[in-house]
């Protein structure tokens, strides 16, 4: 250093006025290694490093370090920490666009998706062509069920940078979500031509293509897919399911049984592969129910009423309404709501209407119909187990169907309801004297099996007819309307 110390400090200080801030910690450096004790070097360097200037906060990323203690705190998942720190930092870095990212980030992996959306915006105001805070942001926007929006997102991502492999892949994601396959199909061969080892793409790709009906293409992308990622169970159960629907029962097991070895206590995977091989389970397990009706939720509509002449809630509607001269059915619980179907035949009959569904898009359409006053995502047995239930009717249309031993919905309905009410429900009909778990996945109860819970529980069995559900390979499937009285009394076993 060949200036006096006062000059140096002087001179240190011009730089940062200038901006050139690595010129001005280098002085201060070299102040620093001949007068390590210097008061004024080491408060102008621990500034420096800081962030403040004289003018105040500078507009650049804090250290280093102290980014990389944040990405410490998000990655375990420690994402209330994550924000806490995050939001001291942007105190003194108002426009370090990593800082919103970060706090972006933690907001989603929160759910909040509204103050992660905030975050990617703030990121943008300070930096127009951020093309990670779009492409974050079209995340948060999916995953909260804002689906134009998250396209929208997306695609300015990809305005900025052309080869942005994952926003290819998750618009691909948005727009199989919407119904728009073909669209869907070229956004994940995009994605592919720009990162050709791209597993996740292949395996999404096989989704969206068997919802075209085009099996062995969808056949194909999986096993692309396994190619690049041998122990992909998830393409193995999903190309079983592909299998199935072909009729190739033998291979669908033997690709079952592959994700078994990769993974042994795949739920989805032992529900089907019991399925097929005649073993009548309990019920389907929470994660295949959730898992169908989340992939099958934009098309279910479209699919039950106009190609498989689904009527089941407006025949059950007519049949309440038919023993009810009022027809003021008072509060209903609708019990695997789904899209709401049921909700649109009973909500004018309804003093009070409410849903309960697994399913989390299922639910956004459903309330997006307008029709329930309350909407719960959960399971029905826990619902019912932890809920003050004071109901006049509980309705369920096509649910039982995924569960098969019945008698926690009936013991709970029965015990806990405050009042005199009804249970009314459908089912898929079977000969004999139990509940079956059927090749399709799906259970069917007899109606003996029925009478026998109504006997075990004290419920009085009012009403009883066979219908068509709805069709099935070109065939009507056989089902079950029951109505079911009870009083507000204890079980009886």
């Amino acid at each position: 250093m060949s200036l006096p110390v006062d000059k140096a400090l002087r001179k240190a200080t011009s730089h940062i006025k200038a901006g050139e801030l690595v010129a001005a910690e280098e002085i201060y450096k070299q102040i620093l290694s001949k007068f390590p004790k210097n008061k004024k070097a080491i408060q102008g360097y621990h500034k420096l490093k800081a962030g403040i200037t004289s003018k105040g906060l500078s507009n650049f990323e804090p250290p280093q370090e102290q980014v990389q203690e944040l990405i410490n705190l998000y990655n375990p998942g420690h994402h209330e920490k994550a924000l806490k720190k995050v939001k001291s930092l942007i105190s003194l870095f108002p426009k370090a666009i990593t800082l919103h990212n970060i706090q972006g980030a933690s907001n989603a992996a929160l759910q909040r998706y509204d103050a992660a959306i905030d975050s990617y915006k703030q990121a943008l105001k300070i930096k127009p062509d951020y093309a990670d805070a779009y492409y974050n942001m079209g995340n948060a926007q999916k995953n909260k069920g804002d689906l134009d929006a998250a396209i929208d997102s997306y695609k300015q991502a990809l305005k900025i940078k052309p080869d942005y492999a994952d926003a290819y892949y998750n618009m691909g994601i948005v727009l199989r979500a919407k119904g728009d396959l073909d669209a869907a199909i070229d956004s994940y061969k995009q994605a592919l031509k720009i990162k050709p080892d791209y597993a996740d793409a292949y395996y999404n790709m096989g989704y969206a293509l068997k919802d075209k009906g085009e099996l062995d293409a969808a056949i194909n992308s999986y096993k692309q897919a396994l190619k690049i990622k041998p122990d992909y169970a998830d393409a193995y159960y999903n190309m079983g399911i592909v299998l199935r629907a072909k009729g190739d029962l033998d291979a669908a097991i033997d690709s079952y049984n592959q994700a078994l070895k990769i993974k042994p206590d795949y739920a989805k995977v032992k529900h089907l592969v019991a399925s097929l091989t005649g073993e009548t389970t309990k019920t389907a397990p929470r994660e295949y129910v959730e898992d169908l009706f989340d992939q099958y939720a934009a098309k279910f509509e479209h699919t039950l009423i106009e190609n498989l002449l689904y009527q089941t809630p407006k025949i059950i509607t007519e049949m309440i309404i038919k023993r009810h001269p009022s027809k003021a059915l008072g509060s209903v619980l609708d019990l695997g709501c789904g899209t709401g179907l049921a909700g649109l035949e009973l909500e004018q009959f309804c003093e009070q209407l409410d849903g309960i569904d697994l399913s989390k898009s299922m639910l956004r359409q459903a309330r997006a119909k307008g029709v329930y006053g309350k909407l719960i995502h959960g399971d029905i047995a826990e619902h019912l187990a932890q809920a003050d239930l004071d109901f006049d009717y509980f309705i369920s249309t096509d649910v039982f169907i995924y569960i098969g031993e019945l008698s926690d919905i009936f013991r709970l309905i029965k015990s806990k309801n405050r009042r005199r009410a009804k249970l009314v429900f459908s089912t898929e009909h079977a000969e004999g004297k139990d509940f079956y778990l059927e090749k399709s996945g799906r259970y069917s109860h007899s109606k003996s099996y029925i009478e026998g819970l109504c006997n075990k529980y004290g419920y009085h069995l009012s009403h009883f007819e066979k219908t068509k559900l709805r069709k099935e390979k070109s065939e009507f499937l056989m089902g079950g309307l029951y109505l079911l009285d009870f009083d507000p009394a204890e079980t009886t076993g």
